[in-house]
């Protein structure tokens, strides 16, 4: 039986086990939601890889991984044959297979069993080292070993810059398991969730597990484990337009979150949030994604400090679309669920109405490995910290900007040879542009690298004919003129399998001139729009259990659209 990363009742929902690769027939899939244990029957159909698998007994392929020292190198694999993926290695026990995205990670060697046919391997170690896919044919071998050699294309610590996944749930209970997805995955920064709170529970836990409390777990000097998360995901699948609350991501608390009473729509996000930071002042609080209906009461009320522009609904071979309870259209042409890119370009302009609002808010990034079927850190974030890493510094880089979220493209900005999160004071009188330096880096083709400005697109390259040879590194400065305060952003698009957009995005670079706030009346005024639906939303006679419930959450609601009220006329 291969290790799961199931210890206990209060793990979060991930594994199958029981499996093997290709057999026919009935197996049981495990889910673990909190307290409640579930167990799915799923029936595995025959196909013509399993006429192989009937026909004779398997061989054994070993595989041993390394760098170029020769050094065994921990990754996430599969194997195909004859169209299907096998994810789940004979040996070593180890190894953690994951159903949802058919893969399994492994400490640097596997053996998997396989039939008399051709295979491919395929091997891959996070966004700086290249994948491999390696062709073999077992044919008559019962045993076969084969060494394959991972190649960095970039290192990023080496320029210091550190990636995070914020949304990681798998093996939120086993430090080995956090450890191997750490390093399989080259995820420098694993803040697992020790907490995953729904509104549902009688009462929230007031004290940290063992393996959440102390200190970070360093791995190594590029590698470390944070166990003092919590998310907050009141959410419903068949919700109003709206009609969900959205999920907010607390890091680096000093102790658990509490409330004297919760439910599945009170009290906000944003009190809850404000609360944490009262009790936990370093606590870094991220935004699952800026379409949740209650991201602009805690935006105006200064409970975030990031959103997620490369987030869990973007997979490896798929787009998800909005839905869930999110915030309904408020202007023409807006769509959560619209075929095409349309979450991905409300995404987007959400994101840049917020930063038109005068907020101070950087990008983040994160997968749902546990929930989705994607690796670690396929939607990741990178901070930028001076000298060895240490958890206090990448969350300090987090909070003050200096960071970059992606899909894969490594994307770096400066301003006047000012980094990511810096404000630039300019005067009126001063007519000199404002130099914008910009790089992109890539070993897949991308389509545009493109410079944003209060939420516009200013400037924009074609990088659709370029072909990375072996890595496709573009570099360009524009100048742009500084007549309003404001901010500029970087961003790099690309398309996935299914052909829908991806991107790479930096945190802004803010700019005031003459000492002028940030301000966009237009984009105050959809806020106030957005925050009257929430309150038509919040009359609905059984939206709270009690009247003291709901008047709380709307004069949280009024706080806030009093503040965009104030937005709106600033504007000169």
């Amino acid at each position: 039986m291969h290790r799961s990363g199931v210890n206990n009742r209060n793990a979060l929902p991930y594994l199958c086990r029981g499996l093997g690769p290709l057999g026919p027939g009935v197996v049981s899939i495990r889910e673990i939601h909190g307290p409640c244990v579930v167990w799915l029957s799923v029936a595995i159909l025959l196909s013509s890889a399993n006429s192989l698998w009937a026909a004779q007994s398997p061989g054994q392929l070993t595989v041993r991984i390394v760098d170029l020292q020769g050094q065994a190198l921990p990754c996430r694999a599969w194997v195909e044959v004859v169209g299907e993926r096998l994810f789940r290695p004979s040996a070593p026990e180890v190894c953690t297979p994951y159903p949802r995205d058919r893969s399994f990670s492994c400490d640097g060697n596997f053996t998997i069993d396989l039939p008399a046919a051709q295979a491919l391997v395929h091997v891959e170690r996070g966004k700086e080292y290249r994948p491999v896919n390696r062709s073999i044919d077992m044919g008559a071998d019962r045993e076969k070993a084969i060494t394959i050699t991972l190649q960095r294309w970039i290192n990023m610590p080496a320029e210091g810059w550190y990636s995070g996944d914020l949304h990681v749930h798998l093996g939120a209970d086993d430090p080995q398991v956090l450890r191997q997805l750490a390093l399989a995955d080259d995820v420098h920064v694993t803040p697992a969730f020790t907490y995953w709170l729904r509104g549902r529970e009688s009462q929230w836990p007031s004290t940290w597990p063992p393996f959440g409390e102390g200190e970070p777990w360093v791995i190594d000097a590029t590698h470390l484990i944070t166990r003092t998360a919590v998310e907050i995901e009141r959410i419903q699948r068949n919700a109003i337009p709206g009609g969900s609350v959205g999920a907010s991501f607390l890091f680096n608390l000093t102790r658990p979150l509490s409330a004297d009473r919760v439910g599945e729509h009170f009290p906000t996000d944003a009190a809850l949030c404000l609360a944490a930071r009262r009790h936990s002042p370093e606590v870094v609080i991220d935004t699952d994604k800026p379409s949740w209906a209650e991201t602009v009461v805690g935006a105006a009320l200064g409970a975030y400090d990031t959103v997620q522009v490369c987030h869990n609904h973007y997979h490896r071979d798929q787009t998800l679309s909005g839905g869930w309870g999110m915030i309904g259209p408020l202007a023409p042409g807006e769509s959560n669920a619209a075929p095409g890119d349309g979450l991905f370009h409300r995404t987007n302009a959400l994101y840049y109405r917020l930063l038109n609002c005068g907020f101070r808010l950087g990008v983040s990034g994160g997968s749902a490995i546990g929930v989705m079927p994607v690796p670690m850190g396929y939607s990741r974030v990178y901070a930028q910290i001076q000298g060895p890493l240490t958890a206090d510094k990448f969350w300090a880089a987090l909070k003050a900007g200096r960071s970059f979220a992606t899909n894969g493209p490594m994307l770096t900005m400066t301003a006047d040879r000012q980094p990511l999160g810096s404000t630039l004071e300019r005067r009126s009188a001063d007519q000199s542009p404002i130099s914008v330096d910009v790089r992109v880096r890539s070993i897949d083709r991308l389509e545009a690298l493109q410079l944003v400005h209060n939420g516009l697109v200013v400037e924009s390259i074609d990088l659709s004919k370029g072909q990375p040879t072996p890595v496709l590194d573009r570099s360009v400065t524009w100048r742009i003129p500084a007549k309003r305060s404001g901010w500029i952003a970087a961003r790099s698009l690309f398309r996935a399998p299914d052909g829908l957009l991806r991107q790479a995005h930096t945190s802004p670079i803010y700019i005031t001139v003459d000492d002028q706030p940030i301000a966009s009346r237009e984009d105050a005024r959809y806020m106030m729009r957005w925050i009257d639906r929430l309150i038509d939303i919040a009359h609905r006679p059984d939206r709270f259990p009690t009247e003291a419930d709901r008047q709380a959450v709307l004069d949280t609601y009024a706080r806030a659209r009093a503040v965009y009220q104030r937005i709106a006329g600033e504007v000169r």
